[in-house]
């Protein structure tokens, strides 16, 4: 028996998903624009050192982002949010400092973007790029007149498919799920920590980093290099399934 390659998401979260990627190239600049947008790792080269701490530092990576998108950073008004507060529950935590507010946030009026963001979740490079990237992707879809029908349930999902469009993709995939024990001696609590950043999930990420890759012909040694092992897996299990069916992305290369 031949092995059949086979995806890692459910047939109705691939349909939405390609029926995704061709609105953001209706949109965006289709296939010729993708390919021309390389994609970004959690490396120097591509994220030099600012130097810098608080919001300053923050301030620094924002205006690289913007930089790399096209974007203008001074059309736009970055606030730290209020520190949220972890609290403790008990001697023995089963889940510690699950996220309740939000990485960040995009609001618009009128003219004025403002872009808010969690000033201690800041601290994690990564989690600050895919974060950022994210809110700046709101504001780009924000531009767009027409919107899909499912719009107001999906808005998310897309604005995450927008950051793997533009080249972002590992920072929110690795971001996606992260488990880890804990111990703190102070308290005697122990137990296992989780952590998620973003909305598309871990087979979710995967997906779309296949469909990019499939489609430019990237090289994709650095995901294997720079994604976590859970990302990585679930993209080249997606991968082997789009090249084992290019019907599927036909309408894309269109």
């Amino acid at each position: 028996m031949f092995w059949k390659a086979k995806p890692t998401i459910s047939f109705h979260d691939e349909e939405w998903q390609i029926s995704a990627w061709e609105w953001l190239f209706d949109n965006l600049g289709g296939l010729e624009r993708l390919k021309r947008l390389p994609s970004h790792y959690p490396r120097q080269v591509d994220f030099p050192r600012s130097g810098l701490s608080g919001h300053a530092h923050v301030a620094f990576v924002f205006s690289q982002l913007c930089g790399l998108l096209g974007l203008d950073s001074g059309a736009f008004e970055l606030l730290p949010q209020q520190a949220a507060i972890n609290p403790h529950l008990g001697p023995l935590a089963v889940v510690q400092n699950a996220p309740h507010e939000p990485l960040g946030t995009y609001s618009s009026h009128e003219n004025a973007h403002v872009i808010t963001y969690d000033p201690v979740a800041a601290k994690d490079l990564e989690r600050l790029i895919a974060t950022l990237a994210h809110e700046l992707c709101h504001a780009i879809l924000f531009s767009i007149p027409e919107r899909p029908a499912d719009w107001a349930e999906n808005e998310e999902f897309a604005t995450d498919l927008a950051t793997v469009f533009f080249g972002f993709g590992i920072f929110g995939g690795n971001g996606s799920f992260e488990f880890s024990q804990f111990r703190d001696d102070a308290t005697g609590s122990q137990g296992w920590s989780t952590r998620r950043a973003g909305y598309l999930t871990q087979n979710e990420w995967g997906f779309a980093l296949a469909v990019r890759a499939i489609l430019t012909g990237e090289d994709v040694a650095p995901i294997k290099k720079y994604s976590s092992d859970g990302l990585y897996l679930n993209f080249r299990k997606n991968y082997a399934y789009l090249e084992r069916n290019p019907d599927k992305l036909a309408g894309l290369r269109a």
